[in-house]
């Protein structure tokens, strides 16, 4: 058994509590123009020759010992911090029986999880790695449908079922939400996330403003000129957002 990590960032602070180690697992079913991981989002099939389609730099291929023996480099760090590791990408639930295994490999050894997903899943597989993670990320882009296909070129029924799923168990996680002045931090796209969540208050929301910093990787992905300039709210709109959900008695926090 093996998965294609595209990257492994050690000493990460903002994808769970304390010092962590980031797993950025390859591939991606979604393919949100905003992404900072563009990069992450192909996805790789092994032809019989034992050759990959594709190819990035820094693209590896672990087996699931040395992927343990690498995220248990800093278990020191880990235990002083109240850390841990956290699996992103990409979407690692779309190498999922892979991710299901190293869960469980990091239970066995008492290494806090994390697991950052957009939740595009089958309800089967989503559940199983809920259940088996100490925490969710679970990323909360866009509620109308037409707009979902249109950004993210898949549409969010297989999400908010997923997060309906969320809402009735005890599993701990957290909503966040990216902001994108032109796409979801409009009046109306924000108010849609908060009817939605109306009578779950109690979640914990992030709220995560655009950052330009994977423009040139998503320009080498889609054509540059397909889509409107894309920025982040200033200071003061920040301030309105937070307000919107903490009159609906939220408790946010920008980053995460």
């Amino acid at each position: 058994m093996h998965a294609y990590i595209f990257n492994i960032q050690g000493f990460s602070i903002h994808d769970g509590p304390g010092i962590r180690t980031t797993v950025f697992f390859q591939g991606c079913p979604l393919e949100c123009i905003w992404c900072h991981n563009a990069e992450g989002i192909p996805q790789y099939f092994e032809k019989e020759s034992g050759e990959n389609e594709m190819s990035f730099p820094g693209l590896k291929k672990y087996t699931l010992e040395g992927l343990t023996e690498e995220i248990m480099k800093d278990k020191v760090f880990y235990d002083e911090s109240g850390g841990g590791v956290s699996f992103s990408g990409g979407e690692p639930l779309m190498q999922a029986e892979f991710l299901i295994e190293i869960l469980k490999k990091m239970k066995y050894l008492q290494i806090h999880t994390v697991v950052d997903t957009s939740g595009y899943a089958p309800e089967k597989i989503f559940s199983e790695v809920a259940s088996l993670a100490d925490l969710l990320l679970f990323d909360l882009k866009i509620i109308d449908n037409d707009l979902h296909i249109k950004y993210t070129g898949k549409d969010n029924f297989q999400v908010i079922k997923n997060l309906e799923y969320l809402l009735k168990q005890k599993i701990p996680f957290r909503i966040r939400i990216p902001l994108i002045n032109e796409i979801t931090a409009t009046d109306k796209s924000l108010h849609d996330i908060i009817s939605l969540l109306k009578d779950n208050s109690r979640i914990p929301i992030d709220l995560l403003p655009y950052h330009p910093l994977g423009e040139a990787k998503s320009n080498k992905l889609w054509d540059s000129g397909k889509w409107p300039k894309l920025s982040a709210p200033d200071d003061e709109r920040l301030k309105e957002i937070c307000q919107m959900f903490e009159t609906n008695g939220f408790n946010v926090r920008v980053g995460g």
